[in-house]
């Protein structure tokens, strides 16, 4: 959360680029540790710094894209998560064979945050803050992304901080049902991405196997996170595709969990991180799309982002070593949190098309140049003319 205030007070052509070589030079400092306290933390503080992305980065399409628009780009922003797990398991093997006066790991972070780094600055340059003050817009183009932003309510750069709004975000139930289901998606995601070699490793296949078949699970989430990305304009009702791919991720996962052939398992474990993947970008999409107002939005994002790190926290400890080499408690876990997506996303879809079909009927005949522009931005989504997307 205080994350997206500063990235709106200082803009996000600092703000980014900064919180990304922040956690790249403690990545790097990694490699320095001497004690399991001082790597705990090291990570702690990189965390701190990672967090701020991701909700910084949805809160920025907020400014510069229509409801429409910003599907796609959330979508192929999360796959590339997903597609560097395709290659970063061979990528970190051959860096550990480095020859040199530094052991293999220290390799690992110093190369990655050197690269991090590089892109962080090539962002500080290229990134700009607002459609309103874009160096690479004419006057002309300026003004008609202007008027398209603002026929579909999008937020406006010069709209101040609003306190209020911060506790209306957290006071907002529908807020937390989208930050659950994030929370639920990136379980199954953290899961696979930390312990996917080691799955496939009990499934019977040898540790080099194991390493360069844990690529095939990530293609497959990658893919269907591209084609998430088309989906909604396929049909936009958002909680009627998460419901599908949790559904479909509840079953693989049940499959995985029952079965004994190491092929099958094998196969479902793939189908299950395909179906699992698009969850996250559509949830936060979902999110975007219905919540209205400058700062509560940017709350909101935070939010939804946020309970992903306490998925990591707890993901990491559902595959214990004493359910070697079945997993069945890991498996069942992700299996119960993609049912529970399945709940939240039916009681958001029933509640959003109950509170749309309650607007209509008021009839409000809502005239927003009667009001400030202060008192139209703080009804924030209960503007009688909203209605939200299900």
């Amino acid at each position: 959360i205080p994350s997206n205030i500063m990235l709106k007070r200082v803009g996000a052509r600092i703000w980014l680029p900064f919180i990304a070589i922040c956690w790249s030079v403690l990545v790097g400092l990694m490699a320095a540790a001497k004690s399991y306290g001082s790597l705990v933390a090291v990570r702690v503080l990189m965390g701190v710094f990672q967090a701020g992305y991701v909700p910084g980065f949805i809160y920025l399409t907020s400014f510069w894209y229509t409801k429409r628009q910003q599907a796609p780009r959330i979508s192929l922003f999360f796959s590339a998560g997903v597609f560097a797990g395709i290659w970063s398991g061979p990528l970190a093997g051959r860096l550990q064979q480095i020859k040199g006066s530094l052991s293999g790991y220290q390799y690992i972070f110093i190369i990655e945050a050197c690269i991090t780094i590089a892109l962080a600055v090539v962002m500080a340059i290229m990134l700009q803050n607002y459609p309103e003050t874009a160096t690479f817009l004419t006057e002309e183009e300026r003004a008609a992304a202007l008027r398209m932003l603002a026929n579909d309510k999008a937020l406006s750069y010069n709209t101040n901080y609003r306190p209020r709004q911060v506790l209306r975000a957290l006071s907002d139930w529908t807020v937390w049902g989208y930050a659950i289901i994030f929370w639920a998606a990136v379980m199954g995601g953290t899961t696979q991405a930390i312990f996917g070699p080691t799955l496939i490793k009990a499934m019977g296949y040898t540790s080099t196997r194991a390493q360069v078949l844990s690529a095939a699970p990530s293609a497959c989430g990658f893919a269907s996170q591209i084609l998430s990305m088309f989906l909604p304009r396929l049909h936009p009702r958002f909680s009627v595709w998460i419901m599908v791919f949790s559904a479909a991720a509840c079953a693989f996962y049940a499959v995985i969990a029952t079965v004994e052939n190491i092929h099958v398992r094998f196969t479902f474990l793939c189908l299950s991180n395909f179906a699992l993947s698009p969850n996250m970008p559509l949830v936060s999409v979902w999110m975007s799309n219905n919540v209205m107002g400058v700062t509560k939005k940017g709350v909101a994002s935070a939010c939804t982002v946020m309970l992903g790190g306490v998925a990591g926290l707890i993901g990491s400890h559902i595959y214990r070593s004493q359910d070697f080499p079945q997993y069945r408690f890991g498996h069942i876990f992700v299996c119960v949190c993609n049912a529970f997506i399945f709940v939240i996303a039916l009681t958001l879809n029933l509640y959003f098309r109950y509170e749309n079909r309650r607007r209509d009927a008021q009839n409000v005949d809502f005239d927003a140049s009667a009001l400030s522009k202060d008192e139209v931005e703080d009804m924030c989504d209960n503007r009688p003319d909203h209605r939200y997307t299900w």
